[in-house]
């Protein structure tokens, strides 16, 4: 290693050409990497999502989730099969194993999944599909007083406004329910024409389409045979012939029918700050910049509230808000990091030399910035944190080095000889030392699971940068300082000069010179003092007196307040509940105003949303608040307090099975305790059971469970009488189904809408038990018998969620 010093020392240039090609190349690259919250992780797990309308959470087990992960069982390179089954629908989720070939095991699952033919009459294609990596960048709402079919058209046009820049690509807009047609009929209607929903779901099919018929030729030209009957408005199904009859007399499908285009059934409604409203959820995926999508979209976002009265557009939930506070931390922490290596090296030794040290933390820098650039390393909040991690060790061998090329200088070596005897002196200690610290971020490189996926990006920017700063100190420092002023004999020293060195002569024999002979004399004294002292920390954490967390609590600018009701609750109920939380919650910010010295809002905006909530649960009785608070930094409060608060002026909710203020754990709860078995009843015992012991912690908050109990269900049987008629249960209960539930007849693509056309019962005449026992079951005959005529039925709850 002393041959390469020399041989730097002797020819300097080389010294140049590798400071200054480092910091370029490292600030072209660095200006290359793109920004992103999280780092970009490589997918390991494949979805497989099947939609079957109108069918429970045991009929999609049963019919189709069972036999995906039958198929699925024993593939290669498959880790875990989990699946969820709900109403209407399916999940399965495939996990990879670490080192698998994602594309290798997705084609597996394809070939898997398509080689089954018995799904059940109604379900959907499966959707097979590698799970890409994404992540939200920021959200945007609008809202004003208007209605949800002209929000809609202006949430598509701001969509399209921001889908024309090339930094997005991303936009989903939620809080909207799809549209359809819904043809409405009467039993009393369908009696009277002696209709079935067949024969009315065959006209509609049979007359709404358009058809190519071929072609013809003349002499002259080519003629196409088309039709074009097919209808877009809802309107415009009316005339379309349900039956023509001997007399010549024809029923059209407004006689019997009312046609209406309107919202699906579904509770997704969105609300901010008391006004209807629709959000962009704007996301990043591979090769986008973060920021760069957040400065088009608030770009967007001005120029629509310069443009609109009415309707306006506020930006939520900005992931690039802790990026850009990361960032600017980081440049702080550099710029005095720089500073006070400057004057403390200038202090003890000159500044000529503190300067050159001080280069060693734009050099490591641009060189990691090299290395992360060829890793495919984002700049994001993990690598960002090993940047301010490393920042204040990356002069620590710089100083070792620079200092002992110093002491050589003083003890009267030449420039040249003092430079390459001094950091050749120090090149075992020094590489020792750093080396310890990369052992230890090495670990981080062998960490699985998606902890380890975030984990290696900021151990390589530690590392990277100690490399760099390790190259610092031994190829460029001491060149730099034997052809700098920095080493100059017979240098006049200046009063100012004079007064330091007396300061540090006090400090080094007067004050530092006897602790160490008094450390050297009564040296068990100093091996038993840290050895009690290390002992008296284990004792308190043993004790509890130190507290330990996987991460530390994260304050955040957000109270969200989750609720579900009893399964089967309707929508208004659930939104009396969140209206009245959302009042409490304005409330309570008139309370903290008044606390304020500023009078400033604490609670800036409100977002009350029915229809799900972040336990994952959905449905008309699930809903939550969020409330959008004051920046912390300006706030002076923790969010969990303002959420206590809140907690405490809206009481107890009598109606609510669950319910939770403010956020939990970025990485889970603080207690978790999972419940295994195969007799749900005694689970739901156990559950009750520990709920219980649970609630007798005071520090224990917003307990709750993922065992929900679904809706009450109708649970229907056939009588002997259907049989003798020659009816099945498919027969009765598909009537049933076409009725209430309704018969899709097609779906018409209007645009980018995709709407269905059903044709079932008027609201009217679906609202109660009675309408079910009044029905009239037509049997193949064409005779029609009361419901209760022919079959019974039992009610029961059901479940949510298998």
């Amino acid at each position: 290693m002393k041959r390469v010093i020399a041989f730097i020392v002797k020819y300097p240039i080389w010294t140049t050409v590798i400071m200054f090609a480092t910091i370029i190349f490292g600030l072209i690259l660095f200006s290359q990497m793109r920004y992103s919250f999280f780092p970009e992780t490589t997918p390991n797990t494949i979805n497989v999502q099947v939609v079957y309308p109108g069918a429970s959470p045991e009929e999609v087990a049963e019919g189709v989730i069972i036999k995906i992960e039958e198929q699925l069982d024993g593939l290669n390179g498959v880790e875990r099969v989990t699946s969820v089954s709900r109403e209407n629908s399916g999940n399965v989720t495939v996990e990879i194993k670490y080192g698998a070939d994602i594309d290798k095991v997705l084609a597996d699952v394809k070939n898997a999944v398509d080689g089954i033919n018995s799904f059940p009459e109604g379900a959907e294609k499966p959707l097979i599909f590698e799970r890409k990596f994404r992540t939200r960048s920021l959200s945007v709402v609008l809202y004003g007083e208007t209605d949800l079919y002209n929000l809609k058209f202006i949430a598509e046009e701001f969509r399209d406004n921001l889908l024309d820049s090339p930094e997005i690509t991303q936009v989903a807009i939620s809080g909207m329910p799809d549209l359809e047609f819904s043809i409405e009929v009467s039993e009393e209607d369908m009696r009277r024409y002696q209709l079935t929903f067949d024969e009315i779901a065959s006209a509609v099919s049979a007359a709404n389409i358009n058809m190519s018929g071929g072609k013809f030729d003349t002499d002259a030209e080519e003629i196409l045979i088309r039709t074009w009957g097919r209808n877009y408005q809802a309107g415009e199904l009316q005339d379309i012939v349900v039956r023509g009859n001997p007399d010549g007399t024809v029923v059209y499908l407004k006689d019997v029918a009312d046609i209406k285009e309107q919202w699906e059934d579904v509770p997704d409604k969105i609300y901010f700050n008391g006004q209807t409203s629709l959000i962009l959820n704007i996301d990043q995926t591979e090769q986008e910049d973060i920021l760069a999508i957040a400065d088009v979209a608030k770009k967007e976002v001005a120029n629509f509230n310069a443009t609109h009265d009415n309707i306006k557009a506020e930006v939520l939930d900005d992931r690039t808000i802790p990026l850009r506070q990361r960032i600017e931390l980081l440049v702080k922490n550099g710029i005095l990091g720089l500073f006070l290596v400057i004057a403390a090296l200038s202090f003890f030794l000159n500044l000529r030399m503190s300067f050159w040290v001080a280069v060693s933390i734009p050099f490591s820098f641009a060189g990691m910035f090299i290395i992360a650039s060829f890793a495919g390393i984002t700049i994001n909040v993990f690598s960002l944190f090993g940047m301010i991690i490393v920042i204040g060790i990356l002069v620590d061998d710089g100083i070792v080095v620079g200092e002992n090329i110093f002491a050589h200088f003083e003890r009267g070596s030449p420039a040249k000889k003092a430079a390459i005897d001094g950091a050749s002196q120090m090149t075992a200690p020094v590489i020792t030392s750093v080396m310890t610290t990369m052992i230890v971020f090495m670990a981080f490189f062998f960490i699985q699971g998606i902890m380890g996926e975030f984990m290696w990006q900021m151990a390589l920017v530690v590392i990277a940068s100690l490399v760099f700063s390790l190259i610092e100190a031994f190829l460029v420092l001491p060149s730099h300082l034997a052809h700098s002023r920095a080493l100059q004999a017979n240098r006049k020293v200046s009063k100012i000069r004079e007064k330091i060195e007396k300061a540090i002569n006090f400090l080094t024999h007067r004050m530092y010179a006897p602790s160490l002979r008094l450390a050297l004399k009564y040296r068990w004294i100093t091996i038993v003092t840290p050895a009690a002292l290390i002992m008296l920390t284990v004792g308190l954490v043993g004790g509890g007196f130190i507290r330990t967390t996987f991460f530390p609590n994260l304050d955040s600018d957000r109270v969200p307040i989750n609720i579900t009701l009893v399964a089967g609750r309707q929508e208004a109920a659930t939104d009396s509940i969140l209206t009245r939380i959302e009042r409490v919650c304005w409330e309570v910010n008139e309370e903290l105003k008044s606390e304020r010295a500023d009078g400033r809002d604490v609670i800036l905006s409100i977002k009350r949303e029915i229809g799900s909530n972040d336990f994952g649960e959905s449905g008309s009785h699930t809903g939550s608040v969020l409330c959008q608070l004051l920046d912390g930094e300006v706030r002076d409060m923790e969010s969990h307090i303002i959420a206590n608060r809140i907690r405490e002026a809206v009481g107890p909710v009598p109606d609510a099975e669950e319910i939770t203020f403010g956020e939990g754990g970025r990485f889970g709860k603080a207690v978790s305790v999972s419940l295994l078995g195969n007799d749900h009843e005694q689970l739901s015992k156990a559950r009750d059971l520990l709920k219980a012991e649970l609630h007798n912690f005071s520090s224990l908050k917003d307990i709750t469970d993922t065992d929900e109990e679904g809706r009450r269900e109708i649970d229907i049987s056939l009588k002997p009488r259907a049989y003798s008629l020659g009816l099945t249960l498919n027969d009765v209960f598909g009537q049933v189904r076409q009725g209430f539930y309704g018969r899709e007849i097609q779906r018409i693509q209007r645009g980018r809408d995709e709407i269905k056309v059903w044709v079932r019962y008027r609201p009217e005449d679906r609202a109660s038990l009675g309408n079910l026992d009044q029905m009239r079951i037509r049997t193949p005959d064409g005779s029609e018998y009361p419901f209760g005529e022919l079959a019974e039925y039992s009610i029961k709850r059901g479940i949510t969620t298998i």
